[in-house]
């Protein structure tokens, strides 16, 4: 099982043309990816306006496939064309799952979640566009991934529900930025994410896991991202109505 997340960076004022021209597209067409799709995300950051998509595929093989397979239908081509158009920067990597149990509650372990199984069984019905999205990354000092999921399971076995809440998973990069751990987390809204921040700090096991992973960790860093505001884009939320 393999996943991908790819970062497009707009120019400033794009995002929304952005969205249209992805809603707009030919269902039938994009079909080999749209099975794949976990979702679009948005977020605006000192690189400028950003667009970024996540995908699980099969395999690497399944990933060629599916996605240069595109590229050989000429109706999508104008499609392409007015995508590049808005772009500045385009760049993906490549992740799977961690691997503890816990930490992936949609993939792994018999489980793979797909958009065709309907709206993702986790903890929180968060509804587009008021949903937030956290997503935070963690880069290890090389070498030091065991004991970083040897601690990562300790914490998944205390079992402390202020940490389990909205998962979405957790995943391991493997190409691109090495010993990279990433977590992404859904909520209803603003103030959710600030009473989880709020619980997971004052949570025992959560402490024990920081004085044990801060000797093995290079960087930090956490982005709140929006899903898109098209359901065909963002199949982990649900919708009042389809746009």
């Amino acid at each position: 099982m393999l996943f991908e997340q790819r970062t497009y960076t707009l120019k400033p004022g794009s995002l929304e043309q952005f969205w249209q021209v992805q809603a707009g597209r030919d269902a039938d067409l994009v079909r080999p990816v749209q099975e794949r799709l976990v979702g679009y995300f948005s977020t605006t950051s000192d690189a400028g306006d950003q667009a970024i998509h996540v995908y699980r595929y099969d395999s690497f093989a399944d990933w060629q496939a599916r996605l240069h397979g595109l590229y050989r239908i000429a109706a999508l081509e104008p499609c392409f064309a007015r995508v590049r158009a808005l772009l500045t920067a385009q760049e993906n990597q490549f992740f799977t799952a961690a691997p503890v149990a816990g930490l992936s509650p949609l993939w792994g372990e018999g489980r793979d979640w797909l958009p065709s199984h309907g709206r993702a069984p986790v903890a929180t019905a968060a509804e587009a566009p008021t949903a937030v999205v956290e997503r935070a990354s963690t880069v290890l000092l090389p070498g030091t991934q065991p004991a970083w999921w040897t601690a990562a399971s300790d914490l998944d076995q205390a079992q402390d529900p202020a940490l389990s809440t909205s998962l979405i998973g957790s995943f391991v990069s493997l190409v691109g930025r090495l010993h990279q751990v990433t977590t992404w987390r859904r909520f209803v809204d603003q103030a959710a994410h600030q009473a989880f921040i709020r619980a997971r700090e004052a949570s025992p096991a959560w402490q024990a896991f920081q004085a044990r992973t801060r000797p093995l960790t290079a960087q930090q860093e956490t982005r709140l991202l929006t899903p898109a505001p098209y359901a065909a884009l963002s199949p982990l939320f649900k919708f009042e109505e389809t746009r």
